[in-house]
């Protein structure tokens, strides 16, 4: 009996420490969703009704093109749903968090005016044709957007690992980098339609 006891004593005080001790808010899972959703809804609306040749269009051959870009948003909605995925198996380490960045210093990284240099496993090879790269892109954020949605883990409680000076970096703000670097390719798309050889 006193096993017993000593069982759910053990379980009952293990539930209410994780209970407390959550760093991930609803408050922080609407501010992904949102983001999430929001970024997404504007890639849709700058690449409405786009021609064959104004999704090929380069403003010089060594740059991306609008359906190269899609590309790669999709090949990264794929990697950092991986990348979570892996992390997620691994035990929490919320003593993390006590050095974890805010949220605005990777904002101001993707806002960076400068170029970044995409990884290999991220660089579009060019080979879908017009709205095939929306639908590529649509597709991995669906599921990111799903994951967001309805998971029960603590997002910034499980932490990935970095290069540099960082080491570790949560899912949540893994999450935050991905909104932020959607939005640095919306930028980058508008630059190009902007361009006068853009193709009317």
């Amino acid at each position: 009996m006193n096993k017993v006891l000593s069982i759910l004593f053990f379980l009952l005080y293990t539930t209410s420490y994780a209970q407390t001790t959550r760093l991930w808010t609803e408050q922080d899972r609407k501010y992904l969703l949102d983001n999430l959703e929001r970024t997404k809804t504007e890639i849709i609306a700058e690449t409405k009704n786009l021609t064959l040749a104004q999704w090929a269009f380069k403003e010089t051959p060594d740059k991306w093109s609008i359906g190269q870009v899609l590309e790669h948003l999709g090949l990264y909605e794929r990697i950092f749903e991986q990348e979570a995925d892996i992390m997620l198996s691994s035990k929490p380490e919320p003593e993390l968090n006590a050095t974890a960045k805010p949220d605005s210093v990777y904002l101001s990284w993707m806002g960076d005016p400068n170029p970044h240099k995409a990884e290999r496993n991220a660089e579009p090879l060019g080979l879908m044709k017009g709205e095939d790269n929306l639908k590529f892109f649509l597709f991995g954020r669906e599921n990111i957007i799903q994951f967001v949605k309805g998971t029960t883990y603590d997002l910034k409680a499980h932490y990935t690992f970095r290069w540099g000076d960082e080491k570790r970096r949560s899912i949540h703000a893994l999450m935050v980098v991905h909104f932020g670097h959607t939005d640095r390719h919306l930028r980058q798309i508008q630059k190009i339609k902007n361009n006068p050889g853009f193709p009317k």
